[in-house]
C-alpha cells in the first residue's frame, strides 16, 4: 500500500470508531488490518495515531514515560506537594474491608446512591497508583489524577454486576489518563512542528534576500520552501510580519 492509500484506510477507521462512540478495540484494528500484514511497531503507531485523533483503543496501554525509559521520573516540587496533599485528603475516608468492593459492586448496579460514593471512595487511592505508574513529565501529575477520577465515575456509573466490573473500572481509569496524555504530548507536537516552519521560514527569507539583493515575494518563497503561498502567509501573521494582499506582496 502507498502512503495515500493508507492515508485513506487510517481515515476510514477513524470513521468506524466515530460510528461507536469514539470507542474501538485492539482486534478490531488487527482485523481491518489484517491484509496489511502490519509489525508490532505499525500496529502501535496505528493505535498512537487512533488516540490523537481523540479515539479510545480498548485493551492498549501506552507505557509510562518512566517504564519506557527504564528509570524513575522525579516530580515536580509542585507535584510532590500536590500529592502529599492530596493522599492527606485521603486519609480521611474508612479503610477498605474485606469484600467490601464486591459487595457494592451490585447495590450500584441496582442504582444505590450511598454504594456508589463509598465505592468512588474505595478506589481513589487506585487511580493515584495509575497515575504514577503512567506518569509523563509533559503533564502535570494532578491534573492526570483528576482525569482518572474522572474515568473513575464514568466507569462505575456503568457498573453492571460483579462480573468483570473491577477491571472494567480500572481500564475506565487508564483509558482516560492516556487520553489525556496524548492530548497534551499532541498539542506539543504542533507547537514544535510550527517553531520549527517558523525558523525555516525566517532562514528562508534571509538566504534570498541576501541572493536576490532585494526584498522577496510571497510566490519566490513559496516556490523556494515548497509550500503553498496561503500556509507561509499564516506563518508570516505568526511572525508579526507585514504582508500585502496579493501575490506580488515583499516579505
Amino acid at each position: 500500500m502507498n502512503k495515500a492509500e493508507f492515508l485513506e484506510k487510517l481515515s476510514g477507521l477513524v470513521m468506524m470508531a466515530k460510528n461507536q462512540e469514539n470507542q474501538i478495540t485492539i482486534d478490531e484494528v488487527k482485523v481491518y488490518f489484517s491484509e496489511e500484514d502490519l509489525t508490532e511497531e505499525q500496529m502501535e503507531l496505528v493505535f498512537d495515531y487512533l488516540l490523537a485523533q481523540k479515539v479510545v483503543v480498548k485493551g492498549y496501554l501506552k507505557m509510562g514515560e518512566s517504564e519506557a525509559e527504564g528509570e524513575k521520573l522525579t516530580y515536580t516540587d509542585e507535584e510532590e506537594a500536590y500529592l502529599k496533599e492530596y493522599l492527606e485528603d485521603l486519609k480521611v475516608f474508612k479503610k477498605e474491608e474485606p469484600g467490601e468492593r464486591e459487595n457494592l459492586f451490585d447495590k450500584v448496579a441496582w442504582g444505590d446512591e450511598p454504594a456508589r460514593q463509598r465505592l468512588i471512595e474505595l478506589y481513589l487511592m487506585d487511580v493515584v497508583e495509575i497515575a504514577k505508574e503512567m506518569y509523563h513529565p509533559e503533564v502535570f501529575l494532578g491534573d492526570l489524577i483528576q482525569e482518572g477520577n474522572v474515568g473513575l465515575i464514568m466507569g462505575i456509573e456503568m457498573v453492571s454486576g460483579k462480573e468483570g466490573a473491577h477491571e472494567f473500572i480500572i481500564s475506565q481509569i487508564q483509558e482516560n489518563i492516556q487520553a489525556l496524555i496524548e492530548e497534551h504530548t499532541e498539542l506539543k507536537s504542533r507547537d514544535k512542528k510550527m517553531v520549527e516552519k517558523v525558523s525555516l521560514l525566517d532562514e528562508s527569507i534571509t538566504t534570498l534576500t541576501e541572493e536576490l539583493g532585494r526584498k522577496v515575494s510571497i510566490d519566490e518563497l513559496a516556490v523556494y520552501m515548497g509550500m503553498d503561498e496561503e500556509e507561509i502567509l499564516d506563518i508570516l501573521k505568526l511572525t508579526g510580519e507585514e504582508t500585502e494582499d496579493e501575490k506580488e506582496e515583499e516579505v
